[in-house]
């Protein structure tokens, strides 16, 4: 296992950096009349041919081995929750909201990691999940009538796969290189990405010509898929330099990104019980980062 814990957090950082685009090009495109589903079908098709390219450039196999099926079947499942789940959540409720519930990821992980390790989580970690729920629930609480629940949902769904990309990718990392199995992964899940895109399109793709979405989409949809590759790859190589637990709260600046250009570009504004609420969840995620340095 390599640990290079200083690369990892830079890699961290870039790929916060990018990410934190995401969900904005994603929401310009589903203005510009191109459905968030096949924005998240468009940057799972992009991303699995240049990773492929990448690794046959590269002279890596695509072969998976045993040990290593676990970790692929995780990855695999969670990068279908976080595509569909996190994207798809913008076009039900706010970009600021979708990422603030998101943002639960990295207190997951970090509640998580030690009792991967078999360890007891600790006053400290507990106390800290306990305020990043209390400001979600300040968060969504008042305005619950009046927010789609379906936003809600798939935005958890998203954290929770989230957490569970990071613990599968510091694992499969030990037999493949990011280009395999980011490639690898992305293809296994391009069957269902399309199966949900074409029933949730009633049977056709907007993309294509004669669809609703714009030239304005295309472009949006188009910077989404860049923004991904090189924001999933620098993902991975954080965790193949450092533990999920280590890089994992390095991932704070997304949200940062994330709302203030969604409220410098999109116009959008969150109601005062969502800036408390969300003031919240950014402490937890600071401390569970203090926390963290402390533990090593």
């Amino acid at each position: 296992m390599i640990n290079r814990t200083g690369l990892g957090i830079a890699c961290a950082l870039g790929a916060a950096a990018l990410y934190g685009l995401v969900p904005n090009f994603t929401r310009g495109a589903f203005v510009n009349g191109v459905p968030s589903m096949e924005s998240t079908l468009f940057r799972t098709y992009v991303i699995a041919i240049i990773f492929a390219m990448v690794a046959v450039v590269q002279g890596k196999r695509f072969a998976i081995p045993r040990a290593a099926w676990p970790s692929f079947a995780g990855q695999s499942l969670a990068t279908i929750f976080v595509s569909i789940g996190y994207l798809v959540s913008v076009q039900f409720i706010p970009v600021g909201l979708a990422v603030i519930i998101f943002y639960l990821f990295p207190v997951l992980v970090m509640l998580a990691a030690p009792l991967v390790e078999g360890r007891n989580p600790g006053l400290p970690r507990i106390l800290i999940s306990i305020v990043a729920f209390a400001g979600l629930a300040i968060v969504i609480g008042p305005s619950f009538d009046s927010l789609d629940i379906r936003g809600i949902l798939l935005a958890a769904l998203a954290a929770i796969g989230a957490a569970l990309q990071f613990f599968s990718g510091r694992a499969i990392s030990r037999y493949l290189t990011p280009s395999v199995f980011g490639s690898l992964v992305h293809i296994a899940i391009l069957p269902p990405m399309l199966a949900i895109a074409l029933y949730t399109g009633g049977g056709t793709i907007q993309i294509f010509p004669g669809g609703t979405a714009t030239s304005a989409g295309l472009a949006f949809m188009a910077g989404l898929g860049a923004v991904y590759v090189f924001g999933y790859m620098g993902q991975m190589l954080s965790l193949r330099f450092a533990p999920a637990s280590t890089v994992a709260p390095f991932y704070n600046l997304e949200p940062v990104v994330t709302t203030g250009i969604a409220a410098a570009f999109l116009g959008e504004r969150l109601q005062a019980n969502q800036y408390a609420g969300g003031g919240l969840v950014l402490a937890a995620l600071v401390a569970s980062s203090l926390i963290g340095r402390w533990k090593r």
